[in-house]
Protein backbone atom coordinates (compact mmCIF):
# COMPACT_ATOMS: atom_id res chain seq x y z
CA UNK A 1 0.00 0.00 0.00
CA UNK A 2 1.43 3.30 -1.06
CA UNK A 3 1.99 6.19 1.32
CA UNK A 4 -0.62 8.25 -0.54
CA UNK A 5 -3.24 5.52 -0.07
CA UNK A 6 -2.53 5.37 3.66
CA UNK A 7 -2.98 9.12 3.99
CA UNK A 8 -6.27 9.04 2.08
CA UNK A 9 -7.60 6.25 4.32
CA UNK A 10 -6.59 8.14 7.45
CA UNK A 11 -8.46 11.21 6.26
CA UNK A 12 -11.58 9.21 5.41
CA UNK A 13 -11.72 7.50 8.81
CA UNK A 14 -13.77 9.38 11.44
CA UNK A 15 -11.74 11.04 14.13
CA UNK A 16 -11.95 9.56 17.55
CA UNK A 17 -12.81 12.15 20.18
CA UNK A 18 -12.10 11.70 23.83
CA UNK A 19 -15.39 12.17 25.70
CA UNK A 20 -15.37 14.78 28.44
CA UNK A 21 -15.63 13.33 31.93
CA UNK A 22 -19.16 13.13 33.24
CA UNK A 23 -20.25 15.16 36.23
CA UNK A 24 -21.29 13.39 39.37
CA UNK A 25 -25.00 13.30 40.10
CA UNK A 26 -24.49 15.92 42.78
CA UNK A 27 -22.59 18.27 40.46
CA UNK A 28 -25.04 17.65 37.63
CA UNK A 29 -27.91 18.55 39.92
CA UNK A 30 -26.08 21.70 40.98
CA UNK A 31 -25.40 22.74 37.37
CA UNK A 32 -29.11 22.41 36.59
CA UNK A 33 -29.82 25.22 39.06
CA UNK A 34 -28.21 27.79 36.78
CA UNK A 35 -30.28 29.78 34.29
CA UNK A 36 -31.25 27.74 31.25
CA UNK A 37 -29.38 30.04 28.87
CA UNK A 38 -26.10 29.49 30.74
CA UNK A 39 -26.57 25.87 31.78
CA UNK A 40 -24.89 24.19 28.80
CA UNK A 41 -21.76 26.31 29.08
CA UNK A 42 -21.68 25.84 32.86
CA UNK A 43 -21.72 22.07 32.41
CA UNK A 44 -18.98 22.24 29.77
CA UNK A 45 -16.73 24.34 31.98
CA UNK A 46 -17.35 22.15 35.02
CA UNK A 47 -16.34 19.07 33.00
CA UNK A 48 -13.13 20.62 31.72
CA UNK A 49 -11.65 21.53 35.09
CA UNK A 50 -12.07 20.42 38.67
CA UNK A 51 -11.27 23.94 39.85
CA UNK A 52 -13.96 25.44 37.61
CA UNK A 53 -16.39 22.84 38.96
CA UNK A 54 -15.51 23.97 42.47
CA UNK A 55 -15.98 27.60 41.44
CA UNK A 56 -19.56 26.87 40.36
CA UNK A 57 -20.29 25.75 43.91
CA UNK A 58 -18.40 28.34 45.95
CA UNK A 59 -19.01 31.36 43.69
CA UNK A 60 -21.97 30.76 41.34
CA UNK A 61 -21.99 34.40 40.28
CA UNK A 62 -18.45 34.16 38.92
CA UNK A 63 -19.27 30.96 37.03
CA UNK A 64 -22.36 32.62 35.59
CA UNK A 65 -20.28 35.61 34.46
CA UNK A 66 -17.83 33.31 32.69
CA UNK A 67 -20.56 31.17 31.13
CA UNK A 68 -22.46 34.18 29.77
CA UNK A 69 -19.27 35.89 28.55
CA UNK A 70 -19.71 38.91 30.75
CA UNK A 71 -16.95 41.45 30.31
CA UNK A 72 -14.00 41.24 27.95
CA UNK A 73 -12.39 38.05 26.68
CA UNK A 74 -9.11 39.14 28.22
CA UNK A 75 -10.70 39.53 31.66
CA UNK A 76 -12.35 36.12 31.42
CA UNK A 77 -9.13 34.43 30.33
CA UNK A 78 -7.26 36.09 33.18
CA UNK A 79 -9.93 34.99 35.66
CA UNK A 80 -9.78 31.38 34.43
CA UNK A 81 -5.99 31.41 34.74
CA UNK A 82 -6.29 32.69 38.30
CA UNK A 83 -8.82 29.97 39.11
CA UNK A 84 -6.59 27.23 37.70
CA UNK A 85 -3.66 28.60 39.70
CA UNK A 86 -5.71 28.45 42.90
CA UNK A 87 -5.81 32.21 43.43
CA UNK A 88 -8.05 33.78 46.06
CA UNK A 89 -11.69 34.39 45.16
CA UNK A 90 -11.14 38.07 45.86
CA UNK A 91 -8.71 38.27 42.94
CA UNK A 92 -11.12 36.41 40.66
CA UNK A 93 -13.99 38.68 41.65
CA UNK A 94 -11.90 41.79 41.04
CA UNK A 95 -10.88 40.56 37.60
CA UNK A 96 -14.51 39.88 36.64
CA UNK A 97 -15.62 43.19 38.16
CA UNK A 98 -17.93 41.46 40.63
CA UNK A 99 -18.39 42.35 44.32
CA UNK A 100 -17.09 39.51 46.45
CA UNK A 101 -20.31 39.39 48.49
CA UNK A 102 -22.11 37.94 45.44
CA UNK A 103 -20.44 34.61 46.23
CA UNK A 104 -23.03 34.14 48.98
CA UNK A 105 -25.89 33.99 46.47
CA UNK A 106 -27.17 30.71 44.99
CA UNK A 107 -27.19 29.93 41.24
CA UNK A 108 -30.90 30.80 41.07
CA UNK A 109 -30.05 34.46 41.75
CA UNK A 110 -28.37 34.82 38.36
CA UNK A 111 -31.02 34.70 35.67
CA UNK A 112 -29.94 37.56 33.42
CA UNK A 113 -27.18 40.12 33.08
CA UNK A 114 -25.57 40.88 36.43
CA UNK A 115 -26.32 44.56 37.02
CA UNK A 116 -23.93 46.85 38.91
CA UNK A 117 -24.37 46.56 42.67
CA UNK A 118 -22.61 48.35 45.56
CA UNK A 119 -19.27 46.90 46.58
CA UNK A 120 -18.00 49.05 49.45
CA UNK A 121 -16.71 47.36 52.60
CA UNK A 122 -19.57 48.80 54.63
CA UNK A 123 -22.17 47.53 52.20
CA UNK A 124 -20.50 44.11 52.04
CA UNK A 125 -20.65 43.75 55.82
CA UNK A 126 -24.26 44.85 56.08
CA UNK A 127 -25.68 42.91 53.13
CA UNK A 128 -24.41 39.63 54.63
CA UNK A 129 -27.29 39.62 57.13
CA UNK A 130 -29.93 40.46 54.53
CA UNK A 131 -29.59 37.64 52.00
CA UNK A 132 -32.71 36.17 50.33
CA UNK A 133 -34.75 33.80 52.45
CA UNK A 134 -34.90 31.09 49.77
CA UNK A 135 -32.96 30.32 46.56
CA UNK A 136 -36.08 30.96 44.48
CA UNK A 137 -36.20 34.53 45.82
CA UNK A 138 -32.64 35.25 44.74
CA UNK A 139 -33.18 36.65 41.23
CA UNK A 140 -35.77 39.27 42.19
CA UNK A 141 -33.85 40.05 45.38
CA UNK A 142 -30.62 40.74 43.47
CA UNK A 143 -32.38 42.82 40.81
CA UNK A 144 -34.09 44.81 43.56
CA UNK A 145 -30.82 45.51 45.38
CA UNK A 146 -29.29 46.74 42.12
CA UNK A 147 -32.34 48.88 41.40
CA UNK A 148 -32.44 50.30 44.92
CA UNK A 149 -28.85 51.49 44.66
CA UNK A 150 -29.40 52.97 41.20
CA UNK A 151 -32.77 54.58 41.95
CA UNK A 152 -31.87 55.94 45.39
CA UNK A 153 -28.74 54.99 47.36
CA UNK A 154 -26.96 52.17 49.18
CA UNK A 155 -29.03 52.61 52.34
CA UNK A 156 -32.24 52.16 50.40
CA UNK A 157 -30.81 49.10 48.63
CA UNK A 158 -29.97 47.54 52.00
CA UNK A 159 -33.42 48.38 53.32
CA UNK A 160 -35.06 46.73 50.31
CA UNK A 161 -32.87 43.65 50.74
CA UNK A 162 -34.21 43.21 54.26
CA UNK A 163 -37.88 43.03 53.24
CA UNK A 164 -39.86 39.79 52.95
CA UNK A 165 -41.48 40.58 49.61
CA UNK A 166 -39.57 38.52 47.06
CA UNK A 167 -41.60 35.32 47.01
CA UNK A 168 -43.36 36.13 43.72
CA UNK A 169 -41.85 37.18 40.38
CA UNK A 170 -41.84 40.89 39.65
CA UNK A 171 -40.05 43.85 38.12
CA UNK A 172 -38.26 46.13 40.60
CA UNK A 173 -38.82 49.21 38.43
CA UNK A 174 -42.58 48.75 38.73
CA UNK A 175 -42.62 47.50 42.29
CA UNK A 176 -40.32 50.08 43.86
CA UNK A 177 -40.26 53.05 41.47
CA UNK A 178 -42.42 55.35 43.61
CA UNK A 179 -40.90 54.06 46.84
CA UNK A 180 -37.38 54.83 45.60
CA UNK A 181 -38.34 58.33 44.46
CA UNK A 182 -40.00 58.98 47.82
CA UNK A 183 -36.93 57.75 49.72
CA UNK A 184 -34.60 59.89 47.59
CA UNK A 185 -36.70 63.02 48.04
CA UNK A 186 -36.86 62.39 51.79
CA UNK A 187 -33.20 63.44 51.95
CA UNK A 188 -33.40 66.12 49.26
CA UNK A 189 -34.59 68.90 51.54
CA UNK A 190 -34.13 71.65 48.96
CA UNK A 191 -36.48 70.11 46.41
CA UNK A 192 -40.10 71.10 46.00
CA UNK A 193 -41.27 67.49 46.05
CA UNK A 194 -39.68 67.09 49.48
CA UNK A 195 -42.17 69.63 50.81
CA UNK A 196 -45.00 67.20 50.00
CA UNK A 197 -43.57 64.49 52.28
CA UNK A 198 -45.10 64.22 55.74
CA UNK A 199 -43.30 61.11 57.05
CA UNK A 200 -39.79 60.95 55.54
CA UNK A 201 -38.05 57.69 54.71
CA UNK A 202 -35.20 56.59 56.96
CA UNK A 203 -33.17 53.35 57.06
CA UNK A 204 -34.94 52.02 60.15
CA UNK A 205 -38.49 52.72 58.97
CA UNK A 206 -40.91 49.79 58.90
CA UNK A 207 -42.07 48.57 55.50
CA UNK A 208 -45.75 49.30 56.09
CA UNK A 209 -45.00 52.80 57.37
CA UNK A 210 -42.77 53.55 54.40
CA UNK A 211 -45.26 52.23 51.87
CA UNK A 212 -48.16 54.22 53.32
CA UNK A 213 -46.00 57.35 53.50
CA UNK A 214 -44.93 56.89 49.87
CA UNK A 215 -48.54 56.43 48.77
CA UNK A 216 -49.59 59.55 50.68
CA UNK A 217 -46.76 61.45 48.98
CA UNK A 218 -47.92 60.21 45.58
CA UNK A 219 -51.47 61.34 46.36
CA UNK A 220 -50.21 64.79 47.34
CA UNK A 221 -48.30 64.92 44.09
CA UNK A 222 -51.51 64.19 42.22
CA UNK A 223 -53.34 66.85 44.21
CA UNK A 224 -50.65 69.38 43.34
CA UNK A 225 -50.69 68.45 39.66
CA UNK A 226 -54.43 68.14 39.14
CA UNK A 227 -56.13 70.71 41.35
CA UNK A 228 -54.47 73.99 40.57
CA UNK A 229 -56.31 77.30 41.00
CA UNK A 230 -59.45 77.49 38.90
CA UNK A 231 -59.73 73.78 38.09
CA UNK A 232 -62.63 73.25 40.50
CA UNK A 233 -65.08 76.13 40.44
CA UNK A 234 -68.31 74.54 41.67
CA UNK A 235 -68.40 73.80 45.42
CA UNK A 236 -71.89 72.23 44.98
CA UNK A 237 -73.09 73.90 48.16
CA UNK A 238 -72.69 77.46 49.37
CA UNK A 239 -70.41 78.40 52.20
CA UNK A 240 -71.62 80.56 55.03
CA UNK A 241 -71.97 80.99 58.76
CA UNK A 242 -74.22 78.91 61.00
CA UNK A 243 -74.31 78.95 64.81
CA UNK A 244 -70.95 80.64 65.08
CA UNK A 245 -69.20 78.30 62.63
CA UNK A 246 -67.96 79.28 59.18
CA UNK A 247 -68.19 76.77 56.32
CA UNK A 248 -65.43 77.32 53.72
CA UNK A 249 -65.29 75.29 50.47
CA UNK A 250 -61.90 73.75 49.66
CA UNK A 251 -61.38 73.82 45.90
CA UNK A 252 -57.67 73.98 45.10
CA UNK A 253 -54.43 72.39 46.20
CA UNK A 254 -53.25 75.22 48.45
CA UNK A 255 -56.51 75.32 50.41
CA UNK A 256 -56.63 71.54 50.76
CA UNK A 257 -52.98 71.19 51.80
CA UNK A 258 -53.43 73.97 54.35
CA UNK A 259 -56.51 72.23 55.76
CA UNK A 260 -54.67 68.92 55.99
CA UNK A 261 -51.76 70.52 57.84
CA UNK A 262 -54.02 72.41 60.22
CA UNK A 263 -56.23 69.42 60.98
CA UNK A 264 -53.57 66.69 60.70
CA UNK A 265 -55.96 64.65 58.59
CA UNK A 266 -56.16 63.00 55.19
CA UNK A 267 -57.86 65.80 53.25
CA UNK A 268 -54.80 65.93 50.99
CA UNK A 269 -55.51 62.37 49.83
CA UNK A 270 -58.73 63.32 48.04
CA UNK A 271 -57.36 64.57 44.72
CA UNK A 272 -58.82 61.74 42.64
CA UNK A 273 -62.24 61.86 44.31
CA UNK A 274 -62.44 65.62 43.96
CA UNK A 275 -61.26 65.63 40.35
CA UNK A 276 -63.81 62.94 39.46
CA UNK A 277 -66.62 64.95 41.09
CA UNK A 278 -67.29 62.24 43.65
CA UNK A 279 -67.16 64.60 46.62
CA UNK A 280 -66.49 68.12 47.88
CA UNK A 281 -64.67 69.23 51.02
CA UNK A 282 -65.44 72.08 53.41
CA UNK A 283 -63.45 73.49 56.28
CA UNK A 284 -65.46 74.31 59.40
CA UNK A 285 -63.90 77.16 61.36
CA UNK A 286 -64.66 79.32 64.36
CA UNK A 287 -62.91 82.66 64.69
CA UNK A 288 -60.41 81.51 62.02
CA UNK A 289 -59.57 78.39 64.01
CA UNK A 290 -59.90 75.13 62.09
CA UNK A 291 -62.45 73.00 63.95
CA UNK A 292 -63.45 70.18 61.59
CA UNK A 293 -63.35 68.98 57.98
CA UNK A 294 -66.59 68.09 56.23
CA UNK A 295 -67.05 65.82 53.22
CA UNK A 296 -70.14 66.11 51.04
CA UNK A 297 -70.99 63.27 48.68
CA UNK A 298 -73.88 61.29 47.17
CA UNK A 299 -76.45 60.04 49.66
CA UNK A 300 -75.96 56.34 50.38
CA UNK A 301 -79.63 55.44 49.77
CA UNK A 302 -81.30 58.40 48.08
CA UNK A 303 -80.06 58.64 44.50
CA UNK A 304 -79.39 62.15 43.28
CA UNK A 305 -79.23 63.69 46.76
CA UNK A 306 -76.19 65.06 48.59
CA UNK A 307 -75.39 64.19 52.18
CA UNK A 308 -72.71 64.51 54.82
CA UNK A 309 -70.46 61.51 54.26
CA UNK A 310 -67.74 62.43 56.79
CA UNK A 311 -67.27 64.98 59.53
CA UNK A 312 -64.03 64.78 61.49
CA UNK A 313 -62.22 66.91 64.02
CA UNK A 314 -58.44 67.23 64.30
CA UNK A 315 -56.47 63.98 63.85
CA UNK A 316 -59.62 62.39 62.37
CA UNK A 317 -61.23 62.31 65.80
CA UNK A 318 -64.99 62.46 66.22
CA UNK A 319 -66.41 65.95 65.80
CA UNK A 320 -68.20 67.51 68.82
CA UNK A 321 -71.99 67.51 68.99
CA UNK A 322 -72.32 71.26 68.42
CA UNK A 323 -70.32 70.93 65.19
CA UNK A 324 -72.65 68.17 63.97
CA UNK A 325 -75.67 70.28 64.83
CA UNK A 326 -74.24 73.27 62.98
CA UNK A 327 -73.38 71.08 59.98
CA UNK A 328 -76.90 69.74 59.67
CA UNK A 329 -78.36 73.21 60.13
CA UNK A 330 -76.07 74.48 57.36
CA UNK A 331 -77.04 71.54 55.14
CA UNK A 332 -80.77 72.12 55.74
CA UNK A 333 -80.46 75.70 54.48
CA UNK A 334 -78.93 74.64 51.15
CA UNK A 335 -80.95 74.83 47.96
CA UNK A 336 -78.70 72.64 45.81
CA UNK A 337 -78.96 69.30 47.59
CA UNK A 338 -80.26 67.53 44.51
CA UNK A 339 -77.33 66.58 42.29
CA UNK A 340 -77.05 63.65 39.91
CA UNK A 341 -73.57 62.12 39.73
CA UNK A 342 -71.86 62.42 36.32
CA UNK A 343 -72.13 59.38 34.08
CA UNK A 344 -68.60 59.96 32.85
CA UNK A 345 -66.03 61.56 35.18
CA UNK A 346 -64.78 64.90 33.87
CA UNK A 347 -61.38 65.03 32.18
CA UNK A 348 -59.20 67.15 34.42
CA UNK A 349 -55.67 67.00 33.09
CA UNK A 350 -52.57 66.93 35.24
CA UNK A 351 -50.07 69.78 35.00
CA UNK A 352 -47.29 68.13 33.03
CA UNK A 353 -44.95 71.13 33.20
CA UNK A 354 -45.16 71.06 36.97
CA UNK A 355 -44.52 67.29 36.97
CA UNK A 356 -41.37 67.89 34.94
CA UNK A 357 -40.20 70.53 37.40
CA UNK A 358 -40.93 68.38 40.45
CA UNK A 359 -39.05 65.37 39.10
CA UNK A 360 -36.14 67.24 37.47
CA UNK A 361 -33.69 67.01 40.43
CA UNK A 362 -34.39 63.30 40.86
CA UNK A 363 -34.01 62.53 37.17
CA UNK A 364 -30.73 64.43 37.10
CA UNK A 365 -29.29 62.22 39.85
CA UNK A 366 -30.64 58.92 38.52
CA UNK A 367 -29.84 59.06 34.80
CA UNK A 368 -33.33 60.19 33.88
CA UNK A 369 -35.28 57.84 36.18
CA UNK A 370 -36.85 55.99 33.22
CA UNK A 371 -39.05 53.99 35.60
CA UNK A 372 -41.16 57.14 36.10
CA UNK A 373 -43.19 58.33 33.13
CA UNK A 374 -42.08 61.52 31.41
CA UNK A 375 -45.68 62.66 30.96
CA UNK A 376 -48.09 62.81 33.89
CA UNK A 377 -51.54 61.52 33.01
CA UNK A 378 -54.43 60.01 34.92
CA UNK A 379 -53.59 56.64 33.36
CA UNK A 380 -50.00 56.90 34.59
CA UNK A 381 -51.09 57.65 38.14
CA UNK A 382 -53.70 54.89 38.00
CA UNK A 383 -50.94 52.48 37.01
CA UNK A 384 -48.69 53.68 39.84
CA UNK A 385 -51.57 53.25 42.28
CA UNK A 386 -52.17 49.70 41.07
CA UNK A 387 -48.49 48.80 41.40
CA UNK A 388 -48.35 50.16 44.94
CA UNK A 389 -51.52 48.30 45.86
CA UNK A 390 -49.94 45.08 44.60
CA UNK A 391 -46.81 45.79 46.63
CA UNK A 392 -49.00 46.32 49.69
CA UNK A 393 -50.58 42.92 49.05
CA UNK A 394 -47.15 41.30 48.78
CA UNK A 395 -46.02 42.87 52.03
CA UNK A 396 -49.24 42.20 53.92
CA UNK A 397 -49.91 45.92 54.36
CA UNK A 398 -53.55 46.74 55.05
CA UNK A 399 -54.64 50.37 54.67
CA UNK A 400 -57.50 52.34 53.15
CA UNK A 401 -54.86 54.03 51.01
CA UNK A 402 -54.68 50.92 48.82
CA UNK A 403 -58.40 50.26 48.42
Amino acid sequence: MSQVTKLLRQRSEPRRTVPAPQLSDERESYASRFAYAARREVRRMMRTSARLADLAVVFPGAMYALATRRGSQEARDTAIALIEDGAALKAVARTLDLPLWLRRLPPEAFQKEVLPVPSSESFTRRIATRLPAAPSHGALWLDSVAFGARACNDDFALWLADQAIFGEPGKPEQMFGVLAAYAWHSRAAQTRANGLIVVPWRPEIAFDTALCAAKSWLNRMRLTLQLGPGVLTDPWLSGGQVRGFTFVPLLDRMEILAESRAMQNCADQYAERLADDRCRLFSIRRDREHIATLEIGPHAREAGMLAITQLKARHNMAAPLDVWQAAYAWLAAQSGLRRLPPRIPPERQLDNDLWTQLMAPYRKRTQGAPWLAEVATQAVFDSLNAEMADLARRGGVSSWLFT
